[in-house]
């Protein structure tokens, strides 16, 4: 299996975890660690589906990268204006929507340890 698909895996098996730890300590914001992740996924699936031919040109990167932001700047501007009238909310949401953000980069980092270099 190729070290994209696996560092999928670890991303889900991430997000897995966070969602329920958020759901023991945090049961108001498991939508927007669920959110965070899921979001994260979906750009890294079109990243593999972009890539995966040999043909990369830069427009459809750009194009990419674009969406890839903009989607987490409409994510982070919905937890502003559902919870701005209580800014402590508002923090704790943003953060557990970053860290479903790193879903992705969390799961490269578990992939690059030595457990999983000795069977590659």
């Amino acid at each position: 299996m190729k070290d994209e698909h696996k560092v999928t895996f670890i991303a889900i098996g991430y997000g897995f975890v966070l969602t329920l730890l958020t759901l023991i300590f945090y049961e108001n914001y498991v939508i927007w660690s669920i959110l965070g992740a899921l979001t994260s996924l979906f750009n890294h699936s079109q990243m593999l589906n972009l890539t995966k031919n040999n043909k990369i040109s830069s427009y459809k990167l750009a194009i990419h990268l674009v969406t890839r932001f903009t989607m987490y700047i409409i994510m982070m501007a919905i937890v502003y204006f559902r919870l701005r009238n209580n800014q402590e909310e508002m923090i704790t949401a943003l953060i557990i929507l970053l860290l479903g953000f790193s879903s992705i980069k969390i799961g490269v980092i578990i992939y690059s340890l030595p457990i999983f270099k000795k069977s590659r």
